[in-house]
């Protein structure tokens, strides 16, 4: 049995195969759906245990009068005759879901994430399985530890770990499977590492050190406190008028997009850019996806001197906490600044607000002066 949520409502629902036995005493399965009427995790798995219990003494049931068929059929066969049809056979449907067939499959049921996606399809090139029911707790935990078993990759072993059980959690009825192998392995120890924010002079010295795409990215980012994928998957379609309507990669899983209100010095910026193509930084060098591309943003701060201390480690993605820090500062309301940065309350993991309104007052930031020299 599984739980996954459906629907635009977020409701649970229970995935489990049913048993049901034939008049001629045979045995057959089918997938049964139940919705589970609530939006609360702790509940919808109360209500799944009971489920379970159910289902289990239905089946236990089932079982008894298949037994009882067959014995009233061999009573009534003539004394010293061979009984007339041979005993019923258990019909058991065989489902055999290939990894390689992964994406069509979940993406009935939900929407996957770029990264997630990124994770499962790295995992079906070096598992040694060709199908789901080939993938045990032995499989799963060999591939992890080879990939992401080093000191220091706690995170990474986590990450990846928790991205893969979810497609197998999603596909448990189709694959034909009871159980994610990858559900029993435990997290591994990691040390978090923060992010610091960056200082207003860090932020110029960054600027007039950095060449484009970069300049303009880090103008984004100050502005919106978006995230280096956001900032440079964003594309002309999303931006109406002075808003920015997207949703950021690391939460597409909830659904939900933000609206980000534009601060003037982003739209002057944005208006000497040229439409080349579909994203508003997708004309500029060097390319978005290599590794160079990734490796110069920290080379630059190397290069300023501007390194991690005991407030925590920097890089660009420093960015989203010095906005988050200069919203407060501002006051502005903290449910404003969610619904900007796509941020998860404490409370709710699938909501940030719309108060475009209030969110609009981060166009009234003041503007730092990028020319400026000591």
């Amino acid at each position: 049995m599984a739980l996954r949520k459906r629907g635009k409502t977020g409701l649970w629902h229970a995935y489990f195969r049913t048993v049901t036995a034939t008049p001629d005493g045979r045995i057959k399965y089918a997938a049964t759906t139940v919705n589970l009427g609530t939006a609360d995790l702790r509940e919808a798995r109360a209500l799944e245990a009971e489920l379970m219990r159910k289902n289990r003494e239905a089946t236990l049931h089932q079982r008894y009068l298949a037994r009882v068929a067959r014995l009233e059929r061999s009573a009534s066969a003539a004394p010293g005759s061979p009984v007339g049809d041979p005993l019923p056979v258990r019909e058991h449907r065989r489902v055999r879901l290939k990894l390689k067939d992964w994406r069509a499959a979940a993406e009935k049921y939900r929407r996957v994430s770029a990264d997630t996606a990124k994770i499962f399809d790295r995992f079906v090139k070096g598992a040694p399985c060709v199908y789901f029911d080939e993938v045990t707790s032995d499989v799963a935990l060999r591939y992890l530890q080879e990939f992401y078993g080093e000191e220091g990759k706690g995170k990474s072993f986590n990450n990846n770990k928790t991205a893969l059980n979810s497609i197998f959690r999603v596909l448990l009825v189709d694959a034909g499977m009871s159980a994610s192998p990858f559900a029993a392995i435990p997290n591994r120890r990691h040390e978090a590492q923060h992010q610091r924010p960056f200082s207003e002079d860090e932020f110029r010295r960054i600027y007039q050190a950095a060449r484009e795409p970069w300049k303009t990215a880090v103008v984004i980012a100050w502005y919106t406190g978006l995230r280096e994928e956001t900032v440079f998957n964003a594309r002309w379609d999303q931006i109406d008028g002075d808003v920015l309507t997207i949703m950021p990669g690391k939460t597409a899983r909830y659904g939900r997009a933000v609206q980000v209100p534009l601060h003037p010095e982003i739209m002057r910026r944005l208006a000497d850019l040229p439409h080349e193509n579909d994203y508003v930084l997708g004309v500029l060098p060097p390319k978005r996806r290599n590794s160079s591309f990734h490796q110069y943003f920290g080379n630059l701060l190397d290069g300023l001197g501007i390194v991690a201390d005991a407030r925590g480690i920097v890089n660009f993605n420093c960015f989203r906490n010095s906005f988050i820090t200069r919203c407060d500062e501002q006051g502005l309301p903290r449910h404003a600044t969610r619904g900007i940065v796509g941020q998860v309350s404490d409370e709710t993991t699938d909501l940030y607000s719309h108060d475009l309104a209030t969110a609009r007052r981060v166009q009234q930031f003041p503007t730092v002066d990028l020319e400026k020299t000591d």
